[in-house]
């Protein structure tokens, strides 16, 4: 069934146009993931599509009688108690239903919402939205403010629904498990004055990885042609022939071009981020019979715990169970009521906690990243410029020299988030990193931490995140912290405490889940070394090709090619047996 269609539609925010033209249909079978950066106009396309907000230009067409659930990520709820406000969202549900999904989402249902912190009221007004009966379900960040459990949950309910549905959102599983459908917001390039635009991709979020993918593979052999008639031209330049006046210009004009064409490969690349000198010894964390209150409530209770050198580990829980405060001991902000944390005489930890943000200044963002390091360290020895890095993680030539005052909530986020990796240290403790990222900076922030060297200490909802960077999982829950391989077994382990005991059980000793802990750490490291080999082995082809007139050099790198494939496939026999294992 057609529920809606949007013609020709274009939206500015403060002057500045969005994007345009955007046009495109809705239907009751379509589940539709909308993406694009901070900024690109994606809750304002939602706004408008239901109805909140007139566009620019063009129109939206809504089907007759079409009942639109809306969460904006700014809700307003009235000063009642959760329940009344999630019944004043469906008066003819029932007390019971209410009430249960409220407490799914850990809200009381007789705490008044004038008293809720800003997350919780966003749940209450989840539940109102997924209580009432509705053709298209229009959500704006849902899973903000959800601990890992709770986005489960939420992601096999919407996967239940038989109504259509548009959602932004940051997490990538729910994206790829519940939509069919993408909206890719996409604005233009840095400098170029014109609207973003709407792109309708039919498919999933990873077909739509993959036609970006082809997108960038087809820009990178324009890319290498651009590259080899830029080495052409740089050389006709040098010669500099006198006789002809005006072709030097042109030629000139000519390798600006070319250099615009070659584009920044290089930099695109994912960084191994090192840690500089500062290098770790034998230990790093040991936590012996910790205790610790908060708020008149046992948060951790004897609490014994060992993190090493190079672990990455996941910290995860329901909200409110200590996360944070597992962190803050690590940190050393805190100190147990009962215990000891020991702490390794070569750590330099950099904590980025939940709610951190660059303060307001004048300086501009720049200089607060060059007062820290004007170069940050690379695992392979080698040093990036810091600025080059705040490239990567979205702060153009422009907001690199734009007055932190002068910065939005999510850019400051952003900037204390590059504060802590220009700072380089050897042991990194980050409680939610991935607020306020949008996709693409999170690809980038995986990417580099992908390769830290040194110990990773990450709390997040994100699973796709934690499964990709961690191969730990510490759960903190009702004062204990308890040890899993992964997200996977961490749920699997949930269930089973919740369902009934079964006559006998079989579980996995404590060996064997390090001797896997120990595999899934060899997996990782053969695929960080395979990666380093297939992209050498991609760079051998246009250097084979370019040395056809040098025979002495052809054969050396033919002699690489041939010892490159062989540790390759030695290399991916050991990576199938540790992933066996």
């Amino acid at each position: 069934m057609h529920l809606v269609s949007v013609n020709d539609v274009t939206a500015a925010v403060e002057g500045t146009t969005l994007f345009a033209n955007a046009s495109f249909g809705v239907t009751s079978d379509d589940r539709v993931g909308v993406v694009g950066p901070n900024g690109s106009g994606k809750s304002t396309l939602l706004a408008i599509i239901a109805g909140r907000r007139e566009p620019e230009a063009g129109e939206v067409v809504h089907r007759s009688g079409l009942r639109i659930g809306w969460l904006s990520q700014t809700p307003q709820l009235p000063d009642v108690t959760a329940m009344e406000a999630v019944l004043e969202a469906d008066p003819a549900a029932q007390a019971h239903e209410a009430a249960s999904l409220l407490d799914r989402l850990g809200i009381d249902a007789g705490q008044p919402c004038g008293a809720m912190s800003g997350g919780q009221r966003r749940r209450v007004a989840l539940a109102g939205t997924l209580l009432a009966p509705v053709d298209l379900l229009v959500l704006d960040e849902p899973t903000n403010h959800l601990d890992v459990d709770t986005i489960d949950w939420l992601e096999q309910d919407l996967g239940r629904r038989a109504c259509g549905l548009l959602m932004v959102t940051h997490d990538r599983y729910v994206l790829e498990r519940v939509t069919n459908r993408m909206l890719d917001v996409v604005p233009p390039p840095p400098g170029v004055e014109a609207p973003g635009e709407v792109i309708w991709h039919e498919g999933s979020y990873s077909s739509l990885l993959e036609a970006r993918a082809e997108r960038a593979e087809q820009r990178q052999r324009s890319s290498a042609r651009a590259q080899n008639l830029l080495k052409k031209e740089v050389a006709w330049l040098r010669r500099r022939p006198k006789a002809r006046t005006t072709k030097p210009q042109f030629r000139v004009e000519q390798v600006e071009r070319l250099r615009e064409a070659a584009g920044t490969e290089e930099e695109a690349r994912p960084l191994e981020l090192g840690t500089g000198r500062r290098r770790l010894g034998d230990k790093v964390y040991e936590l012996e019979g910790v205790t610790l209150d908060r708020g008149g409530r046992r948060v951790l209770d004897g609490v014994d715990l060992g993190i090493g050198p190079g672990d990455r580990v996941a910290v995860v829980g329901p909200n409110g169970s200590g996360k944070s405060t597992l962190l803050h001991l690590l940190d050393g902000r805190l100190t147990p009521d009962a215990g000891e944390v020991r702490v390794g005489g070569t750590v330099v930890h950099g904590l980025y906690e939940q709610e951190a943000s660059a303060p307001r200044d004048d300086v501009t963002a720049l200089d607060t990243v060059l007062d820290i390091a004007p170069h940050v360290p690379l695992a392979d020895g080698r040093t990036l410029p810091a600025h080059r890095l705040a490239e990567r993680f979205g702060f153009d030539a422009r907001t690199q020299r734009t007055p932190v005052a002068r910065l939005s909530g999510g850019e400051r986020r952003r900037l204390a988030l590059l504060h802590l990796l220009v700072a380089a240290p050897n042991v990194m403790l980050l409680d939610e990193p991935t607020n306020d990222l949008d996709l693409d900076t999170l690809a980038v922030l995986e990417d580099h931490l992908d390769g830290f060297a040194g110990t990773l200490v990450v709390a997040s909802h994100d699973r796709f995140l934690l499964d990709r960077l961690t191969d730990r999982v510490l759960a903190v829950e009702d004062g204990q912290v308890t040890e899993h391989l992964d997200w996977a077994s961490y749920r699997d382990w949930r269930e089973r405490r919740t369902a009934p005991a079964p006559a006998a059980t079989t579980t996995v000793s404590a060996v064997d889940n390090r001797e896997r802990q120990a595999a899934r750490k060899r997996a990782r490291s053969l695929e960080k070394r395979l990666k380093r080999l297939e992209t050498r082995r991609e760079e051998l082809g246009p250097e084979m090709a370019e040395a056809a007139d040098d025979p002495d050099r052809l054969r050396r790198l033919q002699r690489e090619s041939e010892e490159i494939a062989a540790e390759l496939a030695t290399l991916e026999h050991d990576w199938l047996e540790a992933m066996v294992d």
